[in-house]
């Protein structure tokens, strides 16, 4: 055939690829979850669609409401019967109306639960997941973001075979993506002992929508109803500080009983059937007389299927209402114009913000995407800081001196609008005063980046920073 048959087929597709980009372009300005994911959506589709075509294919947003009606059903399932004997009407909490309306984002309202423990690093979190592992009784539920077929993922493996030979009930959620390099074999030997394993993914939608952007990071184990632990680490050996690469590891999660852990076990049973697991028939635990039910703790289960963007605003939310400190930790600081100009506001205001990042990185793009903000942020009275004494993974805000957050939510628009990310927030001057001292040795231990902004950053980061910045929205 001639080279003019030739040129004229490519000239053809290239003109169905752009107006088929033309028509996606439309589409996700109409469903993307902000108006700067929206625009640079709609650039790529129309100026580049033959690459941007296939990713928004896979990753490109839903339209509005393609999950909502799954998450109520499954939700309704999981729940049912949640407040008929397992939480008394006693555990409602009454809190003020500023904290009130985060109800409005949360499957149950704020519970009076135990007295919440904080576990620093590595070490500490798996030590107590495997105590709760060895003390359950009844059901143990497990689930992360990422596994590994290392020392610590074999070391669990271990525990929840032993578990489930002895009788218990036991389940496993993993993220196919998280979990990708994990060998077959590894889950095989789960299902073998007897414990339930699922593979987190819209079993209800992926057909029709083909989408791998709604990804399961939230990190949690939970025996009986009774106690959960929720948090920044994942099963992995560098998350014990063991990966000379990343060196010591930084991360913290909360290990929280009572109600509130009743309820965390709940959110796993909605994940258990969003993956297409099978109905946990549980029975209902109530709370033992000598339970010391002291503090108000909301769990917060937030993704994609919320109605609102729970995540986001939940952000914006403790933000705002923050009148004398604002600490938060984070890996990946890429906010939504929402979140950052929330943050300035209140810095503005006269409010202590700081923000911690690490110094070093794990995912570069997102890293660099991070110092992009440094000038304008610092410029408004926040105070930034890079942790110096390894890598630093956790997620955690103190509001005030009575309210902290700690669970798996990154300021970035992944865990703001993509992923399903699990936070508990407690109300309690006692473990914020707890919450507070760890953070002020954080920062003991970081740099604190001075009004020179970008002149305190390498040249390659000031010059690669504010071009990462343009991927934001898509980050």
């Amino acid at each position: 055939m001639s080279l003019v048959f030739w040129g004229g087929l490519v000239a053809a597709l290239h003109a169905a690829a752009v107006l088929a980009g033309v028509v996606a372009a439309i589409k996700a300005a109409q469903h993307a979850h902000t108006a700067q994911g929206a625009v640079a959506w709609a650039i790529a589709l129309i100026m580049m669609p033959w690459i941007a075509l296939p990713a928004y294919l896979f990753i490109g947003p839903p339209r509005p409401g393609a999950f909502e009606n799954d998450q109520a059903t499954l939700r309704a399932d999981a729940y049912a019967g949640l407040f008929a004997g397992a939480i008394p009407d006693e555990a409602i909490a009454p809190v003020s109306p500023t904290w009130r309306v985060l109800e409005r984002f949360a499957p149950t309202p704020i519970l009076y639960s135990g007295p919440p423990r904080l576990l620093i690093d590595g070490d500490q979190v798996f030590e107590a997941v495997f105590d709760l592992i060895a003390a359950a009784k009844r059901h143990i539920v497990v689930q992360f973001y990422i596994f590994r077929d290392d020392g610590l993922g074999r070391r669990l493996h271990e525990a929840l075979v032993r578990r489930a030979r002895e009788g218990v009930d036991v389940r496993v959620i993993y993220d196919g993506i998280g979990a990708r390099n994990v060998p077959g074999t590894y889950w095989d030997g789960l299902r073998e002992a007897g414990v339930g394993v699922q593979e987190f993914h819209l079993i209800r939608r992926l057909p029709k929508m083909l989408r791998l952007n709604y990804r399961n990071h939230r990190k949690l184990v939970a025996a009986d109803g009774r106690i959960a632990i929720v948090g920044g680490p994942n099963v992995a050996d560098e998350y014990l500080g063991l990966d000379p690469a990343f060196g010591d590891w930084r991360d913290t999660a909360v290990e929280i009983t009572g109600p509130a852990a009743h309820v965390a076990q709940a959110a796993f049973d909605v994940d258990w059937l969003w993956a297409g697991g099978a109905p946990c028939a549980r029975e209902a635990a109530p709370p033992s007389p000598e339970d010391e039910l002291t503090t108000p703790v909301l769990m917060l289960p937030t993704g994609p299927a919320d109605t609102l963007p729970a995540c986001s605003l939940t952000l914006m939310h403790l933000i705002v209402s923050a009148t004398s400190r604002l600490w938060l930790t984070t890996p990946y600081f890429v906010p939504d114009l929402d979140v950052l100009s929330a943050l300035k506001l209140a810095a503005l205001k006269g409010v202590d913000v700081r923000v911690m990042i690490p110094d070093r990185p794990d995912h570069t793009i997102v890293w660099l995407a991070g110092f992009a903000y440094a000038d304008e942020i610092t410029r408004a009275g926040v105070k930034l800081y890079r942790y110096q004494a390894g890598f630093m993974h956790q997620k955690v805000m103190l509001v005030d001196d009575h309210v902290s957050a700690i669970g798996t939510v990154n300021f970035d628009n992944r865990s703001l609008h993509l992923n399903f990310e699990n936070t508990a927030i407690l109300f309690d001057m006692d473990f914020a005063t707890e919450t507070a001292a760890m953070l002020e040795a954080d920062f003991a231990r970081s740099k604190l980046v001075n009004e020179e902004g970008y002149a305190a950053f390498s040249p390659v980061v000031r010059m690669l920073a504010p071009a990462t910045r343009l991927l934001a929205p898509l980050l």
